[in-house]
């Protein structure tokens, strides 16, 4: 089984130290995101083994390398200058995926608790971002946020075998709290990749799984019932404590040895 984690963790190595590091311990996958300016790197990593599993495209404004709106994609309900932009944007960043042979890319679509109404607009703006995945056999997914009936409304207004869900349990865990009561009934059928991390169900932490308080052995079967060729894949990112306390070997050694037990839990 593939095991993954995200390329930018928070520990202040240089690329390919980082890649060493990933291959040694046994990861199998990256992902990459647009925010973090991938490529200076990417293709360095396409020169390893480890393969990029997908794209997080980009959500937040960003000015000098920082957010400072990460609420900005909530111009894909709105019909201005701006939310042409943002499509543009996200277009090309689905180009640069096909350019090196990404086949998955991540999407939000709401920021914060207040987007805009669902309306036609956001409809027809994510369906021109699905039109060129579709062009390029790109899995387009939306991931779970704050606001879940607004997949739904997508879910059930866009009809395309290239666009389906990637499930975020930190996000299920501390945004909408509803771990045991995920509302799967249209979400469970386009189940396709996972953002694996865990927080104490107050905020979005990025934790390694069992280092806060989800229960992972029966939510990871649960997830595999609906898609049993899904990838174990991180999205954790280090804090200061982390940093001070486990050198980057130690802290990806964690990492990829909760991926084993995620796995392990599987069989039992």
């Amino acid at each position: 089984m593939n095991k993954g984690i995200c390329f930018n963790y928070k520990y202040a190595s240089n690329y390919d130290t980082r890649i060493k590091l990933l291959e040694e311990i046994g990861f199998n996958s990256v992902f990459i995101y647009s925010q973090y300016e991938p490529k200076n790197y990417i293709d360095l990593i396409k020169k390893s083994p480890l393969k990029i599993s997908s794209l997080h495209l980009p959500y937040k404004k960003m000015e000098n390398g920082k957010s400072v709106d990460s609420r900005f994609v909530n111009v894909l309900w709105a019909k201005n200058n701006e939310s042409k932009q943002y499509v543009n944007e996200l277009i090309k960043e689905v180009e640069f995926a096909h350019r090196y042979d990404i086949n998955t890319v991540v999407m939000h679509i709401t920021g914060g608790d207040t987007p805009p109404h669902m309306n036609e607009i956001g409809i027809a703006n994510i369906e021109k971002v699905l039109n060129v995945c579709e062009k390029y056999n790109i899995t387009l997914c939306l991931e779970n946020l704050r606001r879940l009936d607004y997949l739904e409304y997508v879910f059930c207004n866009l009809d395309s075998k290239r666009l389906m869900f990637c499930f975020d349990s930190g996000h299920a865990n501390s945004m909408t709290k509803n771990l045991t009561d995920f509302p799967w009934d249209i979400l469970k059928n386009k189940l396709f990749y996972l953002h694996l991390n865990d927080n104490n169900g107050i905020k979005d932490q990025h934790l390694i799984p069992y280092d806060g308080n989800i229960s992972w052995s029966e939510l990871i079967k649960l997830l595999f019932s609906f898609n049993k060729d899904l990838e174990l894949t991180l999205e954790v990112r280090s804090n200061v404590t982390m940093r001070l306390t486990y050198s980057e070997k130690q802290y990806l050694s964690r990492c990829y040895k909760s991926l084993e037990r995620l796995q392990n839990s599987l069989t039992i």
